[in-house]
């Protein structure tokens, strides 16, 4: 099998071609947006939450991550844009995005002089760059360059016997091929982490799984709560599911039966070909952010039914679909059939007997295979807005 992407200098595989406009702080969102406005489609103003009151390893991360937004291979060219005083250097980003060989420009109002300035020559930037970027075609690429984000989300007791699994089988044919697949929500392991930790390539790794899912307990006792209602949610319990060890035993049906090669950081450069797990919040937004940051190029993102289902975007991020990834959703509970025209793949013909795990994983290959060679999934087809993507915190803010 093949599919059809862009071959970029770094020798990565991108499958879409946007223009990124990347805010070093909060404080740029404006002018980001009103690039975006004037330049039209193509040209992504990637909001955050970044502010100047972050501290040490919190701040550490959110370079990274916009960083490797700007790096992710689905990004053709980036613009970078400061203010002046942004706790992150606005030329310091740019020259990491810059190290792939892409098109990257930075404009700060300390350097340009003023607002308008810098909006108005980031706005010929990003025409150019899409001007540029429509020049380039595609070409054949096999599965040992594919890079898959899985997710699951709104589970419920169909979500371990349908898209799991399904997405599961997935992951194994894609790594055993020579590709790259990658994971996250480190609560979603509480109860299972033993499990995934014997698939481990080695000891080593099996243990940061197991150190992972600790500093997770830890903090949860540490600020004295109980997380029932928040894992599983109260979509989860209408669904059916019971404890978090019951949806942890489902999650990780998701990433299938292959070797586990490696634990990643949240945000880290995704560093080779195999099954890795992101250490990061259950968060939706929180989480896709990490997962972009990784260099995927595409996401699989599995429901259950119930409500969560009814969501024509995604639940928990309602700009619908992230900007740099596109994302297909499966749907499991033939209970939720009436939602079936807001997903790309039905798996709950696993639950009704009429199909297997492997048949309907087929589908799904085949589907991922066209949307990474330019099919618009059902949520790049929906009109959206703009949402601010959340920085994941652990330290204090000032």
């Amino acid at each position: 099998m093949q599919f059809q992407g862009y071959l970029r200098q770094d020798g990565s595989v991108g499958v879409r071609n946007m223009v990124a406009l990347i805010p070093a702080s909060r404080c740029a969102n404006e002018m980001a947006c009103r690039i975006a406005d004037e330049a039209g489609t193509g040209v992504h103003p990637l909001l955050h939450n970044q502010p100047c009151v972050h501290v040490g390893p919190d701040n550490e991360m959110a370079r990274r991550v916009l960083i490797g937004m700007g790096q992710n291979p689905n990004a053709v060219a980036a613009i970078v844009l400061g203010i002046g005083c942004d706790p992150i250097s606005a030329v310091d980003i740019a020259n990491d995005i810059a190290a792939t060989g892409k098109p990257v420009e930075v404009l700060t109002i300390e350097a340009e002089g003023d607002y308008d300035t810098v909006v108005s020559k980031g706005i010929a930037f990003a025409k150019q760059m899409k001007a540029d970027a429509a020049l380039l075609t595609r070409q054949p690429f096999d599965l040992s360059h594919i890079k898959l984000a899985v997710k699951c989300g709104g589970s419920d007791t169909t979500s371990a016997l349908g898209c799991n699994p399904v997405a599961g089988w997935v992951v194994d044919q894609i790594v055993n091929a020579g590709g790259t697949c990658v994971f996250s929500e480190t609560a979603e392991l509480v109860g299972a982490e033993h499990i995934l930790a014997r698939r481990a390539k080695d000891p080593a790794v099996g243990q940061k799984v197991l150190d992972a899912v600790a500093r997770t307990d830890k903090r949860i006792l540490d600020a004295g709560v109980d997380i029932l209602g928040s894992e599983p949610t109260p979509g989860n319990i209408k669904g059916g599911l019971t404890s978090i060890e019951e949806k942890s035993l489902g999650a990780i049906a998701k990433s299938g039966t292959v070797p586990l090669t490696d634990v990643l950081e949240w945000g880290q450069k995704l560093p080779g070909p195999g099954l890795f797990f992101m250490d990061g919040s259950a968060n939706t937004p929180q989480m896709e952010l990490g997962l972009s940051a990784s260099g995927a190029q595409m996401m699989t993102f599995g429901f259950g039914g119930g409500l969560p289902a009814s969501f024509q975007s995604l639940p928990a991020n309602s700009m619908g679909n992230l900007p740099i990834l596109p994302v297909i959703k499966i749907l499991s509970s033939p209970k939720a059939a009436r939602e079936i025209p807001y997903f790309d793949v039905y798996a709950g013909t696993v639950v009704e007997g009429s199909e297997t795990v492997a048949q309907v994983g087929q589908r799904l290959l085949e589907e991922i295979i066209q949307v990474l060679s330019g099919k618009p999934t059902k949520i790049e087809l929906r009109p959206r807005y703009r949402e601010v993507m959340e920085m994941w915190r652990l330290g204090p803010v000032f």
